[in-house]
């Protein structure tokens, strides 16, 4: 039986709640980590619970991401995962059960006031420690788990056979090394050079596009690098970028060459109208981004079918989020799927990708493979593959 804790605002609505929930020893699930404010301490319970009665979801949603943060500085793995599950289970108690609430008991009331006072201290101390925030994600973060949620993303996921990305990684390998001016996967679309994506804000470490206009092309050449890598097709640059000259710049929708690519080894059509699509609420993801850089955009590794819910959370670029470790997670799965230490990256003038190993989240997950279409079959075979990280 864990050490009873302290009295904290709604103790007893928690600890019914708690039962009700079917824990037994609620006192574990009652620590006494502790907010540290202008040489006071105050019970994140007490400041989370004082907060939701005020209705300052903001700093509710602060108070727990300080409280996360200071819970994952912990070096034991154990400590961290059961405290991680105590203020998960506060987070759900306080969306079903504090807001909103009016009548208060005695003891409950006493905190209040106590607290109330120096709400404005905690409010400037969180706004100088961090941007307080709602997060869309937490409504369902409330009822199932981080590792959960994780899980769910890349288990519904589609990434492609390991025969299909060595067999895409050596023509852009071959276009780059024998400076070809046919990529073999765009020549029956009159496509010639290797496909990347226009940007208006181009992000130095891709490298820089350079068109020339007398020649009516595009070359792709990388930061401080003298020469030349390759000639692009910028995807969506028409009408954007007019010193592209002749027919290297196209329309489409950012992702049309990736979806010919796949459509065009596969069978599956991801770039049709909404009734022909064999996916649907699904987007074709650059796990590691770079789509300006014509090595990232068509390379198949770099490219997972990922389910509309989920794919927002790898746009972004965070540490100690759910999305950093959603995106950390899907790198490292695909660093093992394709086996990234027999690849050569040193072909193609790159080092191997990276990712965030203390983020990931170990296991063992069923992988779904899309594998290339044979035969007269219009559609590549679809299976599962499991992948333990």
């Amino acid at each position: 039986m864990a050490k009873k804790a302290s009295q904290f605002i709604f103790r007893k609505d928690y600890e019914k709640w708690l039962l009700k929930q079917g824990v037994n020893s609620v006192g574990a699930y009652c620590p006494q980590d502790k907010y540290k404010c202008n040489g006071k301490d105050y019970l994140y319970l007490d400041l989370i619970g004082v907060f939701a009665i005020e209705d300052e979801r903001l700093y509710v949603n602060a108070l727990f991401e300080e409280w996360k943060a200071e819970i994952d500085k912990k070096n034991n793995l154990k400590t961290t995962l059961n405290r991680l599950s105590y203020l998960q289970k506060y987070r759900q108690f306080v969306e079903t059960i504090v807001y909103g609430k009016k009548r208060l008991s005695k003891e409950d009331n006493e905190i209040l006031n106590e607290i109330r006072n120096d709400l404005s201290s905690v409010r400037n101390s969180i706004n100088n420690s961090q941007n307080p925030k709602v997060d869309g994600m937490d409504s369902l973060i409330e009822y199932i788990k981080e590792e959960k949620f994780v899980k769910l993303a890349i288990e519904s996921s589609y990434f492609f056979s390991p025969d299909l990305v060595v067999e895409r990684f050596e023509e852009i390998k071959e276009y780059i090394c024998q400076q070809k001016v046919v990529d073999p996967a765009f020549d029956k679309y009159d496509i010639k050079y290797l496909p990347a994506r226009y940007s208006s804000k181009e992000d130095a470490e891709d490298g820089v596009h350079e068109p020339v206009v007398e020649e009516g092309k595009v070359y792709f050449k990388l930061q401080n690098a003298a020469q030349r890598l390759c000639v692009i097709y910028q995807e969506g640059a028409r009408g954007k970028n007019k010193e592209c000259g002749g027919n290297t710049c196209g329309g489409g929708n950012g992702n049309a060459r990736v979806c010919q690519l796949i459509k065009d080894r596969t069978g599956y059509d991801l770039g049709t109208t909404t009734n022909k699509k064999h996916f649907r609420n699904f987007i074709i993801s650059h796990i590691w981004g770079h789509a300006i850089d014509p090595r990232y955009f068509t390379n198949l590794w770099n490219i997972v079918i990922v389910p509309a819910w989920a794919n927002h959370l790898l746009d972004k670029d965070e540490k100690g989020t759910l999305a950093s470790t959603f995106k950390a997670t899907i790198q490292k799965i695909i660093t093992e799927l394709y086996d990234f230490n027999n690849i050569d990256w040193a072909s193609i003038q790159m080092t191997p990708p990276s990712y965030n190993n203390k983020e990931v989240i170990s296991g063992r997950y069923q992988i779904n493979i899309i594998d290339h279409k044979s035969g007269n079959a219009p559609l590549g075979k679809i299976w599962k593959k499991p992948v333990s990280i």
